[in-house]
């Protein structure tokens, strides 16, 4: 009976001394993961490389294969890849901007926003991977099969998608960027940024498309509500020449 009772006490012991030591390797993994967490949130939110100090893309005549122009007038396109308007002005001037940009007469600055969908934000993301690995002409190839391929609202494409997209515009070497998604979160700052941005008149981005040619605000005509509507293809040459004019 004395034997019994010393052999329940020790594996008692044992017990307790097993529940220790898990508790303790527990609390260190706790105490890990959450100093991971509190040292990732003290980490800045790394930038694509390359951007303008505004966040933008410069597609020149050089990106194009022109010659490099003396003195081009400047073309500033906000734009959200989930924007339908977005969609249809890229359809309507698309192909004029590029042979502009590929003549020397005008370079544009892409400034890519997110604020209507998680696709806007996954197709910027990945977008600046494409930027980051193959340039400025790489970008605009992938922001056109991007906006081609545009869904319906609510839904979105997948990582296979982004990466076949990448290929066709000539980033390849993109897809490991696409899968790690490390811009995922710069986007959000980025568009706060653009949003908070003035043109030269003072006038700041209220959504997409906006266009700035030489720096202002250019408006479509005005809608039956008395408000100014959004830029179409003769609205974008008009406000083009008069900057050349000047």
């Amino acid at each position: 009976m004395e034997r019994e009772r010393k052999d329940k006490r020790r594996r008692t012991l044992i017990t307790a001394a097993i529940v220790a030591v898990v508790l303790v390797v527990i609390g260190g993994a706790g105490f890990a993961v959450k100093s991971a967490v509190d040292n990732s949130a003290d980490e800045p939110t790394r930038a694509p490389g390359g951007l303008t100090d505004d966040g933008g893309v410069v597609l020149t005549a050089t990106d194009l294969g022109g010659s490099a122009a003396s003195d081009p007038v400047k073309v500033t396109v906000f734009e959200d890849f989930a924007c339908p308007h977005c969609k249809t002005f890229e359809d309507e001037t698309g192909d004029w901007i590029d042979e502009q940009v590929a003549a020397g007469a005008i370079d544009v600055e892409f400034r890519p926003v997110a604020f209507l969908s998680d696709f806007s934000h996954d197709t910027m993301g990945a977008a600046m991977c494409v930027f980051e690995e193959g340039g400025s002409k790489a970008y605009r190839d992938f922001a056109k099969l991007a906006f081609a391929s545009q869904p319906t609202e609510g839904s979105g494409l997948d990582e296979k998608d982004y990466v076949d997209m990448a290929e066709q515009a000539g980033a390849p070497g993109a897809a490991t960027c696409i899968k790690g998604r490390p811009f995922r979160d710069w986007t959000d700052p980025a568009t706060k940024a653009s949003f908070d941005q003035p043109d030269s008149e003072g006038e700041k981005l209220s959504g997409t498309p906006t266009v700035w040619v030489d720096g202002a605000t250019v408006n479509g005509p005005e809608g039956s509500d008395g408000k100014p509507t959004v830029p179409g293809l003769a609205d974008i040459q008009k406000a083009v020449a008069a900057a050349k004019a000047r």
